[in-house]
């Protein structure tokens, strides 16, 4: 039912983007950045200030040259994102932070799939030259096409390995650190749409491989209790919970309980 919920959402999200996109008017000048490696980011604000046309160029990625209608949404007195719906959910793109002592503006872009922004320098000459009213009419073409509504649903299989990847990094890491095997596996089944969604599974359910990482760097006597605890069995549940079930620890972990790192590392600590 959650499932069908989340597709008539983005049914009528996809809906109310593109009439809103057909009565957009634009402002009269866009803004041309460009990033380290080739990257360039071209934001053309409505005429109100409350929408933008987005497209980002040079990066190895599905949304590279797809133009977006993003939202404005102001974050206090001097931030501001501009947000897309990405793989499900909400994603801002773009962050614009302006300066408490002056009238200087930072932009940064957030790409997806990193944690940390990508530094953006305003170009005025691009910027001058750069006709808005193309990328109205990109955007019209990529539409028909159904690009920006496919990279909008959440493609649960591609996040699913994507998190399995990172779990398997983290593994690979506690495992050269106490010098044996360490293996998380998660009851992936049991995970719904939402949780899948809404929360980073591999930085939850990694949390043991890397108080074990962390224990085996900063007290090596930990190496020997590694050695027999290096199968973890992760799960959601109501309550915060950490087991040992013959020689391999059960981890239930909880998306709102405090801590967890030093609850996990306080019980690996006492094996």
């Amino acid at each position: 039912m959650r499932t069908i919920a989340s597709a008539l959402v983005l049914t009528l999200t996809c809906c109310l983007t593109s009439m809103a996109a057909q009565a957009l008017e634009l402002a009269k000048y866009p803004k041309v950045f460009s990033g380290p490696q080739g990257i360039e980011l071209v934001l053309a604000p409505s005429a109100d200030g409350k929408q933008a046309l987005l497209r980002v160029s040079g990066i190895n990625h599905p949304i590279d040259q797809v133009v977006f209608l993003t939202e404005s949404q102001p974050q206090g007195r001097s931030r501001e994102v501009y947000t897309l719906q990405l793989d499900g959910r909400s994603h801002a793109l773009l962050h614009r932070q302006a300066s408490a002592y002056s009238d200087a503006e930072h932009f940064a872009a957030y790409l997806p799939g990193q944690r940390d922004g990508v530094p953006l320098a305003f170009q005025a000459d691009k910027s001058k030259d750069f006709k808005a009213g193309e990328l109205l009419t990109r955007y019209e073409q990529q539409r028909k096409q159904g690009l920006q509504d496919k990279l909008a649903r959440f493609d649960r299989p591609k996040r699913q390995e994507s998190y399995r990847a990172e779990l398997a990094q983290m593994d690979k890491e506690a495992s050269a650190a106490c010098g044996t095997t360490v293996q998380t596996s998660v009851e992936w089944a049991a995970i719904n749409d939402e949780t899948m969604q809404t929360l980073s599974i591999s930085s939850f359910c990694g949390e043991v491989a890397a108080q074990m990482e962390r224990l085996c760097q900063n007290t090596p006597a930990f190496k020997a209790t590694a050695a027999s605890l290096g199968q973890v069995q992760c799960q959601f549940g109501p309550q915060l919970k950490l087991r040992v079930e013959n020689q391999r620890i059960v981890f239930t972990t909880e998306k709102d309980a405090p801590n967890q790192g030093d609850f996990v590392h306080q019980f690996l600590r006492n094996q």
